[in-house]
């Protein structure tokens, strides 16, 4: 048996080199559909982390009348805290909220002696709501509109980077849709070209297939070297796109991270780089070996 398998991968081997400006075309073919690949899976991270990044800044705030009392602030509080898609309900009382103004302005001498002459504090008390999933705030905001102190209750707002959040989303899964659809029409370019290279090696073949048929050879025999080699297509692509896809995210890594702070894509793919890398190959043999199997089905006969 090992020297059954060892004779099928050196005769797939001989025929990967016989056809070598094939062969070097058709790698290259699939090697750049992996490297697109990896390009889907770089902005697909991306866009979830800046996705997420601008959820986590999402809430709605809910501001009352100065006539509200502490009590009916604390009733709405415990209303929302009992609903199960709320994550957090953080209160602001109007004494928090003008020291935090004052904070946040400490080098603005104008508004501080703006402050200092008023007699009564003119911010209101809050209460600033984080809900589980961002598509659950809808709901919030319809529960807060129909409780039963909603006539204490000034004004509801969203945080401005909903609107971001939704707009991110949307170009995310536009990109995300185009880059599939042209990675997908690589593919079966990649499929085709590596077939026609099968079809020719069949082709050129088919005196030493007819020979082996004659002494005795078994369909696997006569058909597996033709998988080995559709495989190394496989191999040899994921190679050349695994070499030139992490130098080159070593070189876009830094000038992402200037524009989004925190974000580190070396980071990321050198931590997951015994899941993606295998992923890499898995998917470059699975274009050859699909694709010799088509071309031994269609075009040879034993």
């Amino acid at each position: 048996m090992k020297k059954a398998f060892k004779r099928i991968f050196r005769s797939g081997w001989i025929n990967f080199k016989r056809n070598s400006y094939l062969s070097f075309g058709t790698t290259g073919i699939m090697a750049l559909v992996l490297l697109l690949f990896s390009g889907l899976m770089v902005l697909n991270y991306v866009s979830g982390q800046i996705v997420t990044g601008l959820e986590d800044k999402v809430d709605i705030s809910v501001y009352f009348k100065n006539n509200a009392s502490e009590d009916q602030v604390m009733a709405v509080e415990q209303d929302l805290e009992a609903q199960s898609d709320v994550a957090s309900v953080t209160y602001i009382s109007k004494d928090k909220a003008l020291a935090d103004f004052k904070t946040n302005h400490a080098g603005d001498a104008l508004i501080q002696q703006s402050l200092a002459e008023l007699a009564d504090n003119p911010l209101q008390s809050s209460l600033n709501v984080k809900a589980k999933d961002s598509t659950q705030y809808a709901s919030i905001v319809t529960f807060i509109e129909g409780n039963k102190l909603r006539s204490v209750i000034d004004k509801i707002n969203f945080y401005e980077n909903e609107a971001v959040i939704n707009r991110v989303e949307s170009i995310s899964n536009g990109v995300g849709n185009y880059g599939l659809g042209i990675t997908l029409v690589l593919a079966f370019i990649a499929v085709l070209v590596t077939f026609n290279t099968i079809r020719l090696t069949i082709y050129n073949q088919k005196n030493e297939i007819e020979i082996m048929r004659l002494v005795g050879g078994s369909n696997w025999h006569v058909k597996a070297p033709f998988l080995v080699e559709g495989g190394l297509y496989g191999i040899f692509a994921a190679t050349i796109a695994i070499v030139i896809f992490y130098p080159t995210l070593w070189f876009v890594s830094s000038k992402v991270g200037v524009l989004i702070p925190g974000l580190s894509l070396l980071g990321y793919f050198g931590a997951n780089f015994f899941q993606f890398v295998p992923l890499i190959f898995a998917l470059g043999i699975s274009l050859g070996v699909i694709s010799s199997f088509i071309a031994i089905r269609r075009f040879l006969k034993v």
